[in-house]
């Protein structure tokens, strides 16, 4: 009786990988996070400080797209990738942006 073909040639292999991609995950958004704290207790200008902690969100949002949701945007299931990607921001721009709408429509009408 043949195998069916699920994908993998070695469970072993793929187990190790699975472990080796969550812990470079870890080791850097423990190394972004540290980057963050740092860069806010140095001793900057505030503009400097704000775009240290934007640009090491940003890689720490695309750390875990990558090592922990195993997101990739190059191959075969790269189109839906994107697609859960846009569909997650638009639906995050949606809830703040109506949050933020109708937190200051409220504070127009209490003043």
């Amino acid at each position: 009786m043949t195998k069916p073909n699920t994908g993998e040639l070695d469970p072993q292999d793929s187990a190790a990988s699975e472990i080796k991609s969550y812990a470079v995950g870890f080791v850097a958004s423990l190394l972004l996070t540290v980057g963050a704290f740092a860069a806010l207790l140095a001793d900057l200008p505030t503009t400097w400080k704000v775009v240290l902690i934007c640009v090491a969100a940003v890689l720490q949002i695309v750390t875990h797209l990558r090592n922990f949701l195993h997101l990739s945007f190059a191959g075969g299931e790269s189109e839906e990738d994107m697609l859960l990607v846009l569909f997650s921001v638009s639906l995050l721009a949606i809830m703040a942006g109506g949050t933020w709408y109708i937190m200051s429509d409220l504070a127009g009408r209490m003043h």
